[in-house]
């Protein structure tokens, strides 16, 4: 090769391999108490909240994808929610207990009072679903005897949170109610006119996504 062509292939090489280089991703430059995760800058807290609970079997990297980047709060409420999802799908409360576990590191480790406020906050959340989880759900019928065609109420709590409960009279479905962020409802119903009088029935409130059911006595009157 020439003197004279040398700088030229030189030249061809470089523009061949600029693409490479423009496409190599990197990290972003983060500010404050912030450092790059995951292509993204984070809290210190968050960083360490994420890496609490993937270290202990629960990875949030795919469910929090489109939250990082985010304020804490915001990886800490849905960190709850995956939590959630994930016990609506397995029966388990695993991931809540890791979520609230991790939750507390971060509010003893947080840097600032919105991230105390946020870790304590998405905690609490947290720890109600698993209580709600693991209690019995429970009804009551006011009043307990009634005449088809009246009104009774039906007051229920420890279902899920956020779900939808069927209420039936007997085996008859009266009608179906969603359940509060508490796992309480209330609902009005309509004595069915199936409903054979001077028999002990039940009225049972089954949810929908937990499964749970109660049941509490009534009887039709004549």
């Amino acid at each position: 090769m020439s003197r004279h062509t040398r700088p030229a292939a030189i030249l061809l090489g470089l523009f061949a391999i600029s693409p490479l280089l423009v496409a190599c991703p990197s990290s972003p430059s983060c500010s404050g108490s912030q450092r790059p995760y995951n292509n993204v800058c984070l809290d210190n807290v968050a960083i360490t909240y994420i890496e609490c609970t993937k270290g202990r079997g629960f990875d949030l990297t795919t469910e929090l994808s489109g939250k990082l980047g985010g304020t804490f709060k915001v990886i800490a409420d849905a960190s709850v929610e995956a939590a959630y999802k994930q016990t609506q799908e397995e029966n388990t409360v695993v991931g809540l207990q890791i979520v609230s576990d991790c939750l507390k590191i971060a509010e003893s480790s947080a840097d600032t009072a919105a991230n105390r406020s946020a870790a304590e906050e998405s905690r609490q959340r947290a720890d109600l679903i698993r209580r709600q989880v693991e209690e019995t759900a429970h009804i009551e019928i006011s009043p307990n005897q009634a005449r088809a065609g009246q009104s009774v109420l039906i007051t229920g709590t420890s279902f899920y949170p956020d779900e939808t409960v069927a209420i039936y009279v007997h085996a008859t479905l009266v009608t179906q109610t969603k359940v509060d962020g508490q796992g309480a409802f209330s609902a009005t119903i309509t004595v069915p006119k199936n409903a054979l009088p001077g028999f002990q029935t039940a009225v049972t409130v089954t949810g929908e996504t937990s499964a749970k059911t109660a049941q509490a006595p009534f009887e039709a009157l004549p």
